[in-house]
């Protein structure tokens, strides 16, 4: 049985690859503050942005596969903080990608379509070129760079929005709807921004594919629907049977963010399907797939 190390287990993606890994793999989850409950699989507590920590973890579990998920993705914290988002976005990867490449194992790092800027007017292929426009997304170019350069068996997966549940309950773009609706508060959201949302199971299920394929090299995971935020943010309420009436609509032209947030991003997963047997989901057979259901927000 392959023994695999999932960072950020106790996040949306980890711990769906915890789930989906039950009974199949020999798992280790880390995580850092928050303790999942209710995940099959053996969990540590460790400190990734700990350079010893980090690199003690991987060297006693001796792992075939590091599916690395831990990240700093709160764009305004990492705006905040670059030097702490750097270390874990960063340093991390590279110090994984150096233990991967001593001990002859994989390595998956999870990715992010925000690396690309929104412009092209047309799907991202793999190969395009990064112009990211946070700092968050600069760290993520890094971290890919570093993955290429210094483990030969890796595998990167950029992916998009995600929704599901999570183990905090906080941490899917669903759920993140589910809270806002309950508490009343008016959700604007843009009509002019474009996404291709894709469930955390449905991704799970992909990455461990790709996990245990011969396969390296980049790939693009992402929903089979390219939607605005307003109708991702109107498709996920319907399903569910939540109130509308607190949702509008409004254009990202007229709120300027800073950082600025790419307005249509679509990711080409053409050669991610030509080799997975796995489904990529659009979100309205996404959010009917077993896996995915969130608590109700009405």
């Amino acid at each position: 049985m392959k023994r695999v190390l999932i960072t950020g287990a106790s996040g949306l993606v980890g711990s769906h690859l915890m789930r989906q890994a039950a009974g199949r793999l020999d798992t280790l989850g880390a995580f850092q503050s928050f303790e999942p409950r209710g995940l099959p699989g053996r969990f540590v507590r460790v400190d990734l942005t700990d350079p010893t920590a980090a690199a003690g973890l991987a060297a006693s579990f001796r792992p075939d596969v590091i599916i690395h998920c831990a990240a700093m993705a709160d764009s305004d914290r990492c705006q905040a903080e670059p030097a702490l988002a750097r270390r874990l976005n960063v340093d991390t990867t590279r110090i994984l990608a150096r233990r991967a490449q001593q001990a002859g194992a994989k390595l998956v790092f999870l990715s992010t379509d925000i690396i690309f800027d929104g412009r092209k007017g047309a799907p991202y292929v793999e190969e395009d070129a990064p112009n990211p426009l946070s700092f968050y997304a600069e760290t993520k170019v890094e971290a890919e760079n570093v993955v290429r350069g210094e483990c030969e068996r890796s595998v990167i997966v950029r992916t998009s929005l995600i929704y599901g549940p999570s183990p905090r309950g906080d941490r899917g773009i669903d759920e993140r709807l589910g809270i806002a609706i309950r508490a009343g508060r008016p959700l604007r959201l843009f009509a002019d921004e474009f996404r291709a949302p894709m469930s955390a199971a449905n991704l799970a299920d992909a990455v461990l594919e790709l996990a245990g394929s011969p396969h390296t090299g980049t790939y693009h995971m992402a929903g089979a629907e390219c939607l605005s935020r307003h109708e991702i943010g109107l498709t996920i309420t319907r399903h569910y049977g939540w109130p509308t009436d607190t949702i509008q609509a409004t254009r990202a032209a007229d709120a300027p963010m800073n950082p600025p947030r790419p307005t249509k991003l679509v990711l080409d997963t053409s050669k991610a399907r030509a080799v997975l047997t796995t489904k990529l989901l659009g979100l309205r057979e996404g959010l009917k797939a077993p896996g995915t259901g969130v608590v109700s927000g009405s």
